[in-house]
């Protein structure tokens, strides 16, 4: 007979974090691809350009940050990204789905955005519904 074995927070630990890659693992190959991490200083470089590629990702980070917050883009227009915002597209798509995100860098990220948007192109509403 086995004598049962405490079980310790550590180990708990490793359990929890091998349980967590394991779903991102079954995840990943369910969706046939690979969430990458969201580079936010080249998300707001292309942001601050304030062309029509800044505009376009700016617009789809606030709408994948606020549910209440259309992306009113075709997405034909990805074909016209460079492979970078291409990329910066596919990584605000999974801003939730990457293990460690933050939401108030998210937060922050998104307010900037939506302020950059608002006061030079004029047509995005600074405040926060």
């Amino acid at each position: 007979m086995n004598p049962v074995q405490p079980i310790t927070i550590k180990e708990r630990q490793d359990r929890a974090t091998l349980r967590l890659e394991q779903m991102i693992a079954r995840q990943t190959q369910e969706r046939g691809l690979t969430p990458l991490r969201l580079e936010p200083e080249t998300l707001l470089r292309r942001v601050r350009a304030l062309d029509w590629s800044g505009e376009f990702l700016g617009e789809a980070l606030i709408s994948a940050y606020w549910k209440d917050e259309n992306f009113n883009h075709s997405l034909y227009l990805l074909n016209n990204l460079d492979a970078e915002g291409f990329r910066l597209f596919h990584q605000i798509l999974h801003i939730r789905q990457i293990s460690g995100w933050n939401d108030d860098a998210l937060w922050d990220l998104a307010i900037k955005i939506k302020e950059l948007l608002a006061t030079e192109s004029g047509h995005v509403s600074s405040g926060q519904e």
